[in-house]
């Protein structure tokens, strides 16, 4: 039974529990039952209308984009069942690479694989350390490597590097707390955006500028648009590198 079966089969229930009768046997309850009293009858009707709307926008909650607009991403249960795993440890980006390819991308946004790594930092399994240039790095904590986070030596484009990867326990982590990770995709990517500026985003921007980070990964940071990001820079008479 797929989901959208699920929500059906609960909405019939409600509508006859609300209509006083028992979904199991077909049978009026009694009129004395607690099923009968006209505000628990109003309650029911009205979820009963919720889970109509959500059939009817094809099981996404809220109103159906508009049109030309990406929905936000949404994986179903039954889509999540069907993740595939690896023998080998995975990347972040290699999950979220195949649990995107369980939606359609020309309708829905795709899973960013920061909203992965911001919720195990929230969560307590990553840390992040400053390397020799400036940049921080995410490493695993040691509630992460009793998941099953680790790191291997890798070689790309630009040399050697240590990539942190995660192993079927942690994936299956990651799927279990889906939900969680797909609110954090969903929030504003600049939600500092028109707030006032704190002496520590200043002093990161004199660090970054010192390191050479260009300014999509300070907006990233921030969480603040790269407009605003080189004013504030050019304010502090800073000079983008």
């Amino acid at each position: 039974m797929t989901e959208m079966e699920i929500m059906q089969h609960a909405k019939d229930y409600l509508d006859k529990l609300a209509k006083g009768v028992d979904p199991l046997t077909g049978r009026e309850v009694p009129e004395n039952d607690i099923i009968n009293n006209v505000r628990i009858s109003r309650c029911l009707f009205y979820v009963s209308d919720v889970l109509r709307q959500v059939i009817e926008n094809g099981g996404v909650i809220g109103a159906p984009p508009k049109k030309g607009e990406l929905s936000p991403y949404a994986l179903p249960y039954e889509e999540r069942s069907r993740y595939t795993f690896d023998e080998w440890p995975l990347g972040a980006s290699q999950i979220a690479q195949r649990l995107n390819e369980r939606v359609d991308l020309s309708t829905m946004q795709k899973l960013k694989t920061t909203s992965i790594t911001r919720f195990l930092l929230q969560s307590g399994l990553l840390f992040e350390e400053e390397g020799p240039s400036g940049k921080k790095n995410k490493r695993p904590t040691e509630a992460g490597w009793k998941l099953g986070i680790s790191t291997q030596q890798r070689t790309g484009l630009n040399g050697d590097y240590i990539a942190v990867v995660y192993d079927r326990q942690a994936q299956q982590f990651i799927l279990d707390n889906l939900d969680a990770i797909i609110a954090i995709n969903a929030a504003p990517l600049h939600e500092n955006q028109g707030k006032p500026w704190e002496p520590e985003e200043d002093a990161y921007l004199r660090q970054a500028v010192q390191t050479g980070v260009d300014v999509k990964e300070m907006s990233a940071e921030l969480k603040r648009t790269r407009a605003a990001i080189r004013a504030r820079l050019e304010k502090l008479g800073l000079t983008e590198q």
